[in-house]
């Protein structure tokens, strides 16, 4: 890794927030199946009203944030689990951002990916694919490949470095799509935060 490139990658594992429903790779890609063909919005009535709720005070916790200001943050939620991907300006922004949203009351866990920008690249460094370029290929092809549902995968980029993020049926998918990632011209870096549903935790969630 390039010492002058200075880039923190957070992951609230070991810090100390239970996971109370969390059980790893615990759902298969039929029961996943069972509840999107029953109706498109048994996973969205089951979890994603509460996600949006999620994501929106992640948002705020954010935005109200001063010391943020200009830094241009995405912030995401799936099952409860918080996501912030962007870049900052300097390192300790990147502990501050993490520590946001590990506040952020309901959040089962939070992973941040938050890289300081690359500088402007030196004359004679031969061409660079944009990251917007590589986001809508890796979009586009995503959506063709054939026998597995990628309409909620989110893509974001910086700097090369790719970042997947959403819910897919199964490992299968989950693999899949990362090497459909890896080879995309441009791509330095794949972070396969793709979440499979686990069956534990849509039961409860049911029963509310």
């Amino acid at each position: 890794m390039d010492s002058k490139r200075a880039w923190a990658m957070c992951h609230s594992g070991g810090l100390g927030i239970a996971l109370l429903f969390l059980v790893s790779n615990g759902c298969n890609g039929d029961t996943y199946s069972a509840v999107m063909d029953k109706a498109e919005a048994g996973y969205s009535a089951l979890v994603t009203a509460d996600d949006r709720m999620y994501r929106r005070r992640l948002q705020d916790a954010l935005e109200v944030n001063t010391a943020f200001s200009g830094l241009n943050l995405s912030a995401y939620v799936f099952m409860d689990k918080g996501y912030v991907v962007g870049h900052v300006e300097r390192p300790e922004q990147a502990k501050d951002i993490f520590q946001t949203a590990r506040n952020v009351r309901g959040l089962r866990s939070v992973d941040a990916f938050l890289p300081a920008k690359d500088s402007a690249p030196v004359g004679g460094a031969g061409p660079i694919t944009s990251d917007a370029s590589i986001k809508s290929e890796i979009e586009s092809t995503l959506l063709r490949a054939q026998g597995v549902e990628y309409s909620h995968v989110h893509v974001e980029v910086l700097d090369g470095r790719v970042v997947l993020l959403g819910v897919v049926a199964g490992d299968q998918a989950r693999t899949r799509a990362e090497r459909i990632t890896e080879k995309t011209a441009g791509v330095k870096d794949v972070r396969n935060w793709l979440l499979v549903p686990e069956t534990d935790y849509l039961t409860i969630r049911s029963q509310f």
